[in-house]
């Protein structure tokens, strides 16, 4: 008789072979003191090995093919819950082991964290307000008029603040007042002493002096009418006039300006009030008729743009000083 049990790793469906039976003809043991002969089982798949040839008993117990029939029935595996085989080569095992698992344990442990959670906010809350329910009644008024004059303090000091803020402020207009003033004024006095170059509408007056009759006092005449008119600034063929310069002749035939000779034609270049300037000079026996009386010939121009670029430098006095201001009440 021959069992042909399941194998595990295909399935439960292969077959192992067919084995002949040790007993012989007549169910006895061909020779009870001699092992069974071997004989070459077929190959097995490497995830079984079979199980090794025990000699048939002769007290009439179970043979081995009955034995090994009965322990492959039981041997083989069960069916998982998806319908698939559960063993080595199976899939079951590893979903089985994936799948995630509410056990009651799980449920006690999170019972436990929500529980103790809610205890520690509990006891939080209720150490913080036992701060103040636990002191006295003359602590609580301490506490109070600490936290009032603290109150006041901040005040004082807020208001300080912007105080100080208001001066800085008041400071900073002041400051920015005086320095705008201030640099007015030094645009002013460059202007006048002719430290800085300006531009402005004025007249152009050229003369031509064939004869070389046009001298120094022809040429002082035209700069007193320029000045009685109101001009700003004047320059002579390339020299600054200021309240110090003076024009003198020439012993070589021109004239000196603040010490610089210059010889005809002469160029006159004034910044003021165009209508003003060309009408103080153009007055009956005024500067333009002591120009064509000495022989000369004039032209006046009035222009919107003059440009004068020549100047000069201040020098520090020697013998004048300011005088300190007098103090009040002295």
């Amino acid at each position: 008789m021959s069992a042909s049990p399941q194998d595990p790793a295909n399935g439960g469906q292969g077959d192992r072979g067919t084995r002949p039976d040790p007993t012989g003809p007549g169910g006895r043991a061909p020779d009870s003191g001699a092992p069974a002969p071997e004989e070459s089982a077929p190959e097995e798949p490497a995830l079984e090995q079979p199980a090794p040839e025990q000699p048939a008993p002769t007290d009439g117990g179970p043979r081995p093919d009955e034995a090994d029939l009965a322990t492959g029935a039981e041997a083989q595996p069960a069916a998982t819950g998806t319908g698939e085989t559960a063993g080595p080569g199976g899939r079951g095992t590893w979903r089985s082991l994936l799948a995630p698992r509410l056990t009651l344990g799980h449920v006690a442990v999170a019972l436990l964290c929500a529980g103790l959670g809610f205890a520690v906010v509990t006891q939080v809350r209720q150490t913080q307000e036992d701060v103040l329910a636990g002191m006295r009644q003359d602590d609580l008024v301490r506490l109070l008029d600490e936290l009032t004059q603290r109150n006041a303090d901040l005040s004082d000091e807020q208001e300080e603040l912007r105080r100080d803020l208001a001066e800085l402020r008041s400071s900073t207009t002041s400051r920015e007042a005086a320095q705008e003033a201030a640099e007015l004024q030094a645009r002013t006095r460059g202007i006048l002493a002719g430290t800085l170059p300006v531009h402005g509408p004025g007249v152009r007056v050229d003369i031509d002096d064939p004869g070389g009759g046009v001298r120094a006092q022809v040429l002082v005449t035209i700069l007193e009418e320029l000045r009685n008119a109101g001009v700003e600034s004047v320059e002579l063929s390339g020299q600054r006039l200021t309240a110090s310069s003076w024009i003198l002749d020439d012993r070589a035939g021109g004239v000196l300006v603040d010490g610089v000779a210059i010889a005809p034609p002469y160029e006159w270049l004034a910044i003021g009030d165009p209508d003003t300037l060309s009408g103080a000079l153009d007055i009956p026996g005024g500067a333009l008729s002591s120009v064509r009386n000495a022989g000369g010939e004039v032209t006046v121009t009035e222009e919107d743009d003059i440009r004068i670029t020549a100047t000069r430098e201040v020098p520090e006095p020697e013998h004048a000083t300011p005088v300190p201001p007098e103090e009040p009440g002295g």
